[in-house]
């Protein structure tokens, strides 16, 4: 009797583990495939995502005659209205491949993303339309495409923005203030702004300076010398001795360095500036440069190549002692113009200042630009790169004009689905 008892008792322990070594195993596979399944949804998120980025890049690459473009730019052939599938490319354990329908000329795309992970596999469909660029100035006053670097006692009252991160440094205890909205680059960073300020993740890429087509010729560079045959309007230049200021001394070099093409402005000097458009080689200021009521000028200052310079070279400079301004920015008068310095090339661009309000626009897409000092400077600025430190001090005014100068025209989502099942004809089909 005992051992039949015991063999039943046996059998049924073993029934009862086994069922629970079985159960056990179905959750473990239900758990593993449905992290799977939330990896493969976020791989076709991400891959969704990375056509947008690259479809925004080389949209001004696309036409009737080259309908589809790669992830590098390469020209690729359509079939059937669609751009072949990407090769796969991982997301932390998963992969994911898209594909993009052909150019049609109608500024509407489509986007079939496959995200997979383990056995998983998941497609999703997002809708694409262009739409206008907005102008450069439009959301942010300072704008440093690649990065942003502050040091010391910055104080920004301005939104700002960047394709890149906004690095903060500590120098001596002292942290700078942003006082305003910031935008960094995807995936990239910002520290938190001041004055209940919000944080933005996008990307925006400068357009470069379409200077007037004939400025070579066309110019207000007559106006730097005396006695030119195109004008009879002069660019004052003036000098202060002690309490005592009166007409410059005009030199080969000062305040026009015709051989070089190069302003030259040396403490205790003023030149103020009437005209439209100037175009030079170079702009070095260590006294006072003043754009007269009446005028609203233009800096334009040519590429390094077309001056003999090597690229990065310093083309801007404003040293400790130098200012500009201008006397038709006067708010309380509604009259809001400032001086307007365009940088068409790959250069190096230093601004300093020990005290006073400087007036500027400085626009300089392809150039690293560095400003230090004590002095507020209250305009509209982007570049490549900006790196602000010590202790100025950066405004804008919503009212100054901002020049038209606007952002390629981008696409953005409209639509997006998840389709049943990995694969189909058409791309999206079951969408």
């Amino acid at each position: 009797m005992a051992l039949p008892t015991a063999l039943f008792a046996m059998i049924a322990s073993m029934a009862l583990a086994s069922v629970a070594v079985l159960s056990s195993v179905d959750v473990q596979q239900g758990s593993a495939r449905d992290h799977d399944s939330k990896e493969a949804i976020a791989a076709a998120d991400a891959g969704a995502s990375i056509a947008l980025w690259r479809l925004n890049r080389y949209q001004s690459d696309l036409s009737s005659a080259t309908p589809c473009v790669g992830p590098a730019g390469e020209t690729l052939v359509a079939t059937s209205g669609w751009c072949p599938a990407t090769t796969s490319e991982k997301v932390g354990d998963a992969t994911y491949t898209y594909r993009v329908s052909a150019y049609t000329g109608s500024g509407v795309y489509s986007v079939v993303a496959v995200g997979s992970s383990g056995t998983v596999s998941r497609r999703v469909e997002v809708g694409l339309v262009s739409y206008s660029g907005k102008n450069v100035f439009a959301d942010e006053k300072v704008i440093g495409q690649d990065n942003i670097h502050l040091k010391g006692s910055v104080n920004i009252r301005t939104d700002i923005g960047t394709n890149g991160n906004v690095e903060l440094t500590d120098e001596n205890g002292k942290n700078a203030i942003v006082c305003g909205d910031v935008r960094h680059g995807i995936g990239k960073t910002a520290p938190e702004p001041d004055c209940d300020g919000e944080i933005a993740e996008a990307e925006k890429n400068l357009p470069e300076v379409t200077p007037p087509a004939d400025i070579a010729t066309n110019n207000s560079n007559c106006r730097l010398v005396p006695n030119c045959s195109k004008t009879s309007e002069v660019d004052t230049y003036t000098k202060t001795n002690g309490k005592k200021t009166e007409s410059g001394k005009r030199t080969e070099k000062e305040p026009w360095y015709a051989k070089y093409t190069q302003i030259n402005i040396p403490n205790n000097s003023t030149l103020s500036m009437g005209g439209r458009d100037y175009l030079v080689c170079g702009l070095f200021v260590n006294g006072q440069l003043i754009m007269n009521a009446e005028s609203e000028i233009r800096i334009f200052v040519d590429k390094p190549e077309n001056c003999g310079l090597s690229p990065g070279a310093v083309q801007v400079e404003f040293t400790a002692s130098a200012s500009i301004s201008s006397t038709g920015y006067n708010p309380a008068q509604n009259s809001y113009k400032i001086p307007g310095i365009y940088v068409l090339g790959e250069s190096s661009v230093k601004l300093s200042g020990n005290s006073g309000t400087n007036e500027v626009l400085l626009y300089a897409p392809k150039s690293e630009v560095e400003l230090q000092g004590n002095a507020t400077w209250k305009g509209l600025f982007a570049a490549k790169k900006m790196y602000i430190h010590g202790n100025p001090t950066i405004e804008s005014d919503p009212n100054i004009k901002a020049p038209d100068i606007t952002f390629a025209t981008l696409l953005e989502r409209t639509r997006y689905v998840e389709c049943t099942g990995a694969t189909a004809t058409p791309p999206n089909a079951y969408c």
